[in-house]
């Protein structure tokens, strides 16, 4: 039995998953839950930590930060052909052991309050089956390949991140493309739940009240959670409280 196996019956932190293409919101969603989760959960009760995957990437792979894509200073735009001048982008550039060595410290921790809900986002959140095992809640965040491209746009050229739209173009027809369909796509049957329109309020709420199942202060209820006035809640369904998150997502989690 590996060290993975033998932390997950006696672990106390929480691990949610956050997996998805290419500027599909991943990153906005984690922010969105530590702050739902901050202002809803009783101060002190929960410690909200984000892991980004990109901090896990190795540095000798080859990635879509470090190709360097053709870029002109014409107003035309042009797409470069020449494939094989850019390597195939694939997991292995992530070194996804480093995650769960960092993780595991975490699943051992001490039952002192208050508690750990670790939210780990990234490209391959979902592709590792040990790193799935170890988590509790598991996300795929799903948007169309065009609001994708144009989000990148948006965040990378627009805030002058990147020289020009020609760099994005190609990273996207060179790289991401294909790796979101071979690798990334895949991983979306793996999920809990499916986000269709990237970071929204509700799903995320929603998530929220998956977590809420983990939480080991089992007498938390909707009186102590701080909770706005449109919060989506099903709380008049029933004793939700009773009901396991995996029972449930097919009634109440799966958003597509």
């Amino acid at each position: 039995m590996s060290p993975i196996e033998t932390a997950i019956p006696t672990n106390k932190s929480i691990i949610v998953l956050l997996g998805g293409g290419h500027a599909s919101g991943k990153k906005t969603t984690a922010l969105s839950l530590q702050k739902e989760l901050l202002s809803t959960v009783p101060e002190g009760m929960v410690d909200v930590k984000i892991i980004d995957m990109n901090h896990y990437k190795d540095d000798g792979k080859t990635s879509i930060d470090s190709l360097q894509f053709a870029s002109s200073k014409s107003a035309a735009i042009t797409v470069n052909n020449d494939c094989a001048k850019y390597p195939r982008l694939k997991p292995s550039r992530f070194k996804f052991d480093v995650l769960k060595a960092d993780l595991l410290p975490d699943l051992q921790a001490p039952v002192s309050a208050p508690q750990k809900i670790l939210i780990v986002h990234g490209l391959y959140a979902l592709y590792d089956k040990e790193i799935r095992d170890m988590s509790h809640i598991k996300v795929f965040i799903d948007s169309d390949p065009d609001t994708r491209l144009i989000r990148w746009i948006r965040r990378d050229v627009l805030t002058d991140q990147v020289d020009s739209l020609e760099g994005v173009i190609n990273a996207y027809l060179l790289g991401a493309r294909s790796e979101m369909s071979d690798f990334i796509f895949p991983t979306k049957e793996f999920a809990d739940v499916i986000m269709p329109r990237g970071a929204e309020l509700n799903a995320v709420r929603l998530v929220i009240d998956g977590i809420k199942f983990y939480l080991s202060d089992k007498h938390i209820n909707n009186d102590k959670m701080h909770l706005p006035e449109n919060y989506l809640r099903p709380h008049e369904l029933g004793n939700f409280r009773k009901e396991r998150f995996d029972v449930q997502k097919n009634k109440f989690y799966e958003l597509n």
